[in-house]
């Protein structure tokens, strides 16, 4: 049988199959269906809630502006440790990757942050810090920046090294060597080091949050776990998961997509 005959577009139509945003809203309302089927049909709103009594919950808690010091914390703490995190991993895989010593000197120690359990991170913080803003943000900050710097540590390695020496060549001052070449050879890896860097801070900083924390996301998860109410779990995790996609389709990926488009451009300009 030929791939065309098994495509699925045979079957449906392309609108449904080709187009992200629609696939993306089919697979919600796909989950949506079956949650609901499970709920209803087994009688398990008890176990599992179900998406009305979520979507009232959701309607409720956003009318009553409860959510907004909880997330104004959690979202403060992410972008407090997503900047630090950025900030030190970018500078350590840029010295790495242009020297050898210091390559030598942080590379095991990148290569253990790369292993190590970031729920220990998070108890560790919490014995430092206690409870506060500072356990969430040091362990959203510690945590995801080996990746960064490794991505970093990579990207400088793998750049085109006649190209370097094409600006010795022609005088080209250190500065503008850095950036027109180490820079913008780097930035792939980078972006995909601080995607990354920043998916973490938001796992990390809820993680530490349930551990050390009054106030924030993570907080109020483990708080309505501890009282046994699925449908306000549900209803903060969903409610995160939308401004998650927010920060990530939203200015990321927007962010990404500008920073890129002098790929676009075949005219060099030195």
């Amino acid at each position: 049988m030929s791939t065309a005959s098994r495509s699925p577009t045979k079957l449906v139509p392309a609108p449904l199959v080709a187009n992200r945003r629609v696939v993306f809203i089919e697979a919600v309302a796909s989950i949506v269906v079956l949650w609901g089927l499970v709920a209803w049909g087994l009688n398990m709103t008890d176990t599992v809630s179900s998406p009305i009594l979520v979507a009232d919950s959701i309607v409720a808690l956003l009318a009553s502006g409860e959510w907004v010091p909880h997330f104004s914390a959690s979202i403060r703490r992410i972008l407090y440790g997503f900047v630090l995190a950025t900030l030190l991993g970018t500078s350590l895989g840029v010295l790495m990757g242009l020297s050898e010593f210091w390559e030598r000197v942080f590379q095991d120690y990148i290569t253990i942050g790369l292993a190590f359990p970031s729920v220990f991170i998070a108890f560790f913080a919490a014995m430092w810090f206690g409870i506060g803003d500072m356990t969430p943000t040091v362990t959203a900050a510690i945590a995801p920046f080996p990746f960064v710097a490794q991505n970093v540590y990579q990207g400088v390695e793998n750049i085109d090294h006649r190209l370097t020496e094409m600006t010795q060549s022609f005088d080209v001052s250190r500065k503008r060597t850095l950036w027109r070449v180490v820079f913008r050879s780097v930035l792939p890896e980078w972006f995909a080091g601080i995607r990354y860097g920043f998916a973490g801070s938001w796992k990390l900083v809820t993680l530490a949050e349930a551990i050390a924390a009054e106030r924030g996301v993570g907080f109020m998860i483990q708080y309505e776990m501890n009282q046994l109410s699925i449908t306000a779990v549900l209803t903060w995790t969903i409610l995160f998961a939308t401004v998650i996609m927010v920060f990530e389709y939203g200015i990321l990926q927007q962010v990404e997509k500008r920073v890129f488009a002098w790929r676009q451009d075949t005219a060099v300009a030195w």
